[in-house]
């Protein structure tokens, strides 16, 4: 889905509100990697750099589990399950603009493991996947700039 300059791959979920713009792709029944959305990527600027938790870091859902920056923003990554950090991005030590360049590709940020995936990612309304609602949300985020 194509909103405006922006990319919304049709095969992720989406947080939208505040930090929010991460995106969610649920590898297996128990694993996600998550990252940046290509409107924060592209709204923060270049991305100097990133800061996740250690691997092996049990985490809460809405729990901040690590940042990245820009020369103008910092940004919050929060986690959108229960879990443990099973892998963080080590590109980003020395390509924190992954991010930028392919945000959903080889600029994701972490995988996260955990139980009852799905039920925690459909029982959050602030969790969407492409369609209406997300376009309403970034059609009113760029609204606001």
């Amino acid at each position: 889905m194509k909103i405006n300059d922006y990319e919304f791959p049709d095969d992720l979920f989406y947080v939208l509100g505040e930090p929010g713009h991460m995106w969610i792709r649920k590898i297996n029944e128990t694993s996600i990697k998550i990252g940046i959305d290509s409107y924060a990527s592209s709204r923060a600027g270049t991305i100097e750099f990133v800061r996740t938790m250690k691997v092996d870091k049990r985490v809460k859902k809405n729990q901040v589990v690590g940042t990245y920056e820009s020369g103008k923003w910092v940004g919050q990554i929060k986690s959108p399950i229960d879990g443990t950090i099973l892998e963080k991005n080590a590109a980003h030590q020395n390509q924190p603009e992954l991010i930028n360049s392919d945000p959903y590709g080889e600029g994701w940020v972490l995988i996260i493991e955990g139980k009852a995936i799905d039920s925690q990612l459909d029982g959050d309304e602030k969790i969407v996947s492409t369609g209406e609602q997300l376009e309403e949300y970034i059609q009113w985020r760029i609204s606001q700039e």
